[in-house]
């Protein structure tokens, strides 16, 4: 479905004149945002899942003054990074050991000073981290989820989230947004913000159920 007619299905909705082509497009793209960085799981103690086709492949040159570098941000030849570093593999090709907390990371490598070459690395704050710290910069190739791409021309359809859901997500979620502004003021929610709040919990828990199960992160407690 592409841009144009999911702002038409908005619009059709909606029926007011004071939410904009404009506004509905930034809204459109807020919620493929939203969607692509995890909400609260249908499922348990999950955040949602990254989306299979946000899956990309970049590189990373370590510092040899630091045990850090960014990730990717899509200023330079790499998508930028969204969330969860999956593989970490040397220059040479060697998988990298990807710890399994920030937390378990510093517990090994308190002082971040270790030289040498690299065994060990997570992503924390946006950060690359690793140890030891190689004497020559070295090129890492890293596998993450990127930021989806926002829509911009109406032929311009939705980036990561499946064809069959992009009305159920996308629609129902702007829908839903904008009636709680509309309906804003009420002591219960409106009668409108929960009619399309339900349906898009009820398109995120097909989502879930249409994504491996092997790609949803548990929720840190």
């Amino acid at each position: 479905m592409d841009l144009k007619t999911l702002v038409d299905e908005v619009t059709l909705i909606i029926q007011d004149s004071s939410f904009t082509e404009a506004n509905i497009i930034t809204r459109l793209n807020e919620a493929q945002l939203e969607i692509a960085g995890g909400m609260p799981s249908n499922l348990g103690s999950w955040i949602t899942p990254p989306l299979p086709e946000l899956l990309t492949i970049g590189k990373v040159d370590t510092a040899t003054d630091a045990a850090y570098v960014a990730m990717p941000d899509g200023t330079g030849v790499y998508a930028d990074f969204q969330r969860d570093l999956q593989f970490v593999a040397s220059s040479d090709g060697v998988e990298i050991d990807l710890a399994d907390s920030f937390r378990s990371f510093v517990e090994t490598y308190p002082l971040l000073d270790k030289s040498g070459q690299i065994t060990e690395c997570c992503e924390f704050g946006n950060k690359f981290y690793y140890q030891g710290i190689p004497t020559t910069s070295e090129e890492v190739t890293i596998h993450y989820y990127r930021f989806p791409t926002d829509m911009v021309d109406d032929t311009d359809e939705p980036d990561g989230i499946p064809k069959h859901l992009h009305r159920a997500l996308l629609v129902n979620h702007v829908c839903w947004k904008i009636y709680e502004l509309i309906e804003d003021g009420t002591e219960e929610a409106g009668a409108n913000t929960k009619k399309y709040l339900d349906l898009f919990l009820a398109a995120m828990y097909k989502l879930e159920l249409f994504i491996p199960y092997e790609n949803r992160p548990f929720i840190s407690m």
